[in-house]
């Protein structure tokens, strides 16, 4: 399944990779996220709680970070699995400054398996672009609120 879009910030971009690169904005903003360690090798342990629509469960995974260019550009591959299936991603993510903020640009490709996959890639996708959608607003909202 591939999945691809924007979100437009109007904050900096370094202040946008600042806080995707925060362990705890990120904790705060991942939909369902109910643990998220960042371990000394700078990959991530990761504990989801989410439901796809009647297939809920836990996730336990890991994210890492790979061809990081400082401030504008990584690849972050995911792989996790509980009771509904498992997942594996590989997103490709790239910041770039405009005149009025900032926009991320990804391209995402994932592997599901088990009684997630049921659902259907139709379904999932949308699922998906609206868990991203909640994502990114949550992202900003805390950048906001830590500024305050």
């Amino acid at each position: 399944m591939n999945l691809a879009g924007e979100a437009k910030f109007k904050e900096s971009s370094q202040n946008i990779w600042d806080a995707l690169h925060n362990p705890e904005i990120l904790k705060g903003a991942i939909p369902g996220c109910e643990g998220l360690i960042l371990k000394e090798n700078g990959e991530y342990d990761v504990v989801l709680k989410l439901g796809v629509a009647a297939v809920k469960g836990e996730y336990i995974g890991q994210v890492k970070l790979e061809d990081v260019e400082e401030g504008s550009h990584y690849i972050l591959l995911a792989e996790g699995s509980g009771s509904p299936g498992h997942v594996r991603a590989k997103m490709d993510c790239k910041l770039v400054q405009t005149d009025k903020g900032c926009t991320l640009i990804w391209d995402c490709d994932a592997e599901v398996g088990g009684m997630i996959a049921s659902v259907g890639s139709r379904v999932l996708g949308g699922i998906a672009k609206f868990m991203a959608g909640q994502f990114f607003k949550a992202i900003e909202k805390q950048i906001k609120s830590e500024g305050a």
